[in-house]
């Protein structure tokens, strides 16, 4: 008996140091580290560093093993591989070369990989662009693609053929339509397809007859031989702190060592069918989810949009294992009526970010999902926070840094900001910035180094924007950290708690809006808005808000400035709300005051004597936001 008290009292003593210094967190953390970039050398010695290589060890090994799972269909390593081999083919006679950069303007499906491996293949660069995009942020996003060619599914021709002259001429060259043969000729999306209003000129039709005139035979390594660390992979768009989104450059070594990282970390095995809705053409789904599983050899079960109606009927139908999500999925999750079937599926994880605190182990607890992987990280950014969760303790961290991965990889920081400004605020004696105190919010910052994953490429053609998120001289003389945007907190227990976008961007149905591209839509009516981001009471994120002055909001027509905002922005940048202001409040370098506007949000009782308006669901202009309005939204009566 005094063996066995002795033995429990040690595992005890165990327990509560590893709760307390977070030794199995560190322990999980540096295994999925070193054993990533363990793989990754290897590769590098090997000169296999382009992401091609992952898939085509998976479809020379393990030719007849299902690689995806598609509107119910299907694929097979070996049948994706003879189509990215003849789409890879088929760009060579095109007299693409390496560097050239392809435009794809696709939803989820096989396709949008295909596209994307082929590309890898003969060291062509894609850039995935948001298949919600019209107007002027699709020719933006196009142009600073540099892009010869665009590649879009049949039912956005009608969004193509609208700005098809301010493309052409440029470097594009041609537009390919792209039918796999299997999507819906509506692409089943809950927008719809724009009518075509004038002929695309330079069209390419290209379909499955088309694709099998071109060679299925594997591609010589020659085309890949010059890939390296920093060989541009892909671009990856993000709204960044202002203006139009920004293009991303995504290198092989960045992407190669998360996507051997990420697998080891959560375990991915080739037993393994993970389930994801998320779009692939944001980091998050193609880095982590498709990427990965390039690595770890795992079936992807390719979501056409997401459903909450549907989301675990599909996880069953096709047996997943393992579910992505975003913050904004768990609780629509959520919402749906109970049923007995809520625990009846095989998922040992799910993994994603933006799981809100007050979510979390609800989600857990109703849907019976073990383990909450919950990461932090950007399309540009140079590493990432990692939260392995199977309980209470942590449940709603974005991360942790235990006492161990603390000393020995000292790379993430939080630091202090004005509160008002949200500038970086630094000591008045020593000119460094100061590291926040346990709980203490402040902007979170990653060291920029030499490695393949810490290192910080920037955007494309984009010198000043690349310039603002780097800090230099931040703790010490000649140091460079990456500005992350975004601020948080951390705990006496090395949890990172994510608290809020800064400055000129907010979060909205999983996407970064940019305030000053919103406020271009809406110039074409106003004379100036001022654009921010408001907390909508039982919704995750913030919506979009214009404050207009008086005078303007006199001579507005509410229908055209929804019209407006519709026709030129995404369908989650539309801002929901207007709030009309006696006169525009500016600071003393003539920058818009966003902080006062932001903290009252859209509380009649905080917003004084000012008016109010919104577009409701299904509204076809903007109307008077009244208290009862409120109510309704706060109840759940309402969902924006």
């Amino acid at each position: 008996m005094a063996a066995i008290a002795k033995a429990a009292a040690s595992l005890a003593a165990i327990a509560y140091l590893d709760a307390k210094h977070g030794l199995a967190s560190d322990i999980r953390l540096g295994r999925g580290a070193s054993g990533g970039e363990i793989k990754h050398k290897i590769r590098s010695w090997r000169n296999k560093l382009s992401i091609y290589e992952y898939f085509d060890a998976q479809a020379t090994k393990r030719p007849d093993a299902v690689a995806y799972v598609y509107l119910g269909k299907s694929f097979t390593w070996g049948e994706v591989a003879k189509d990215v081999h003849r789409i890879a083919n088929y760009l060579l006679s095109r007299g693409f070369k390496a560097g050239d950069r392809v435009a794809i303007f696709m939803g989820n499906s096989v396709a949008i990989i295909e596209w994307y491996l082929a590309c890898m293949c003969i060291n062509v660069m894609p850039a995935f662009i948001n298949n919600s995009l019209t107007d002027k942020s699709l020719v933006h996003c196009v142009t600073v693609a540099r892009a010869k060619m665009l590649v879009y599914e049949p039912y956005l021709e009608g969004t193509v053929s609208e700005v098809q002259d301010e493309l052409l001429g440029k470097t594009l060259e041609s537009f390919l339509c792209y039918d796999d043969g299997i999507t819906p000729a509506d692409g089943d999306t809950e927008k719809a397809a724009i009518e075509v209003s004038k002929p695309l000129k330079n069209k390419i039709p290209f379909g499955p007859t088309e694709l099998a005139k071109y060679s299925a035979k594997r591609i010589d390594d020659k085309y890949r031989k010059d890939v390296g660390e920093s060989t541009t992979a892909a671009l990856i768009y993000t709204s960044g702190t202002t203006g139009l989104p920004k293009a991303a450059l995504c290198s092989h070594g960045r992407m190669g060592t998360a996507s051997s990282v990420w697998p080891v970390f959560n375990n991915f095995s080739t037993n393994d069918r993970i389930y994801t809705p998320m779009p692939l053409y944001h980091s998050s789904a193609l880095f982590l989810c498709i990427s990965a599983c390039l690595c770890s050899g795992s079936t992807v079960i390719i979501g056409r949009k997401f459903s909450a109606r549907k989301y675990w009927d599909e996880v069953r139908k096709y047996d997943a294992t393992v579910v992505q999500y975003i913050g904004e999925i768990a609780r629509y999750l959520l919402a749906v009526p109970p049923s007995p079937l809520d625990k009846k599926h095989n998922v040992r994880m799910a993994y994603g970010n933006g799981m809100r605190p007050d979510v979390w182990e609800k989600f857990r607890e109703r849907y019976g999902v073990r383990v909450i992987s919950e990461f932090f990280a950007s399309s540009e950014g140079n590493g990432a926070l990692i939260n392995y969760n199977t309980g209470p303790f942590g449940a709603g961290a974005v991360g942790r840094m235990g006492r161990v991965a603390g000393i020995v990889r000292p790379d993430f920081k939080i630091i202090r900001v004005d509160a008002i400004t949200e500038d970086i605020y630094r000591d008045p004696k020593t000119g460094f910035c100061v590291e926040c105190k346990p709980n203490e919010a402040g902007e979170f910052v990653m060291r920029i180094g030499t490695s393949s994953i810490s290192k910080f490429q920037g955007y494309a053609d984009n010198p000043d924007a690349t310039k603002k998120k780097i800090l230099n001289d931040a703790l010490k003389k000649g140091d460079a950290w990456f500005r992350s945007g975004d601020l948080m907190t951390k705990d006496a227990d090395g949890f990172f708690y994510f608290g809020d976008r800064m400055g000129d961007t907010f979060r909205w149905r999983s996407e970064n809006v940019s305030t000053q591209e919103v406020a271009n839509a809406l110039g074409q009516v106003v004379g100036e808005a001022n654009v921010y981001g408001v907390l909508v009471p039982a919704h995750d994120g913030r919506a979009g808000c214009a404050a207009i002055p008086a005078d303007e909001a006199s001579r507005i027509d509410w229908k055209t400035l929804a019209q407006a905002a519709r026709k030129s922005l995404p369908k989650y940048a539309v801002p929901l709300f207007i709030r009309v202001v006696p006169a525009m409040e500016q600071t003393g370098t003539v920058k818009q005051q966003k902080v006062q506007l932001r903290n009252q949000g859209i509380e009649h009782d905080k917003c004084g004597s000012d008016r109010l308006f919104w577009l409701p669901p299904g509204a076809d202009g903007y109307q008077p936001f009244l208290p009862e309005h409120y109510k309704s939204i706060a109840a759940g009566q309402v969902k924006l």
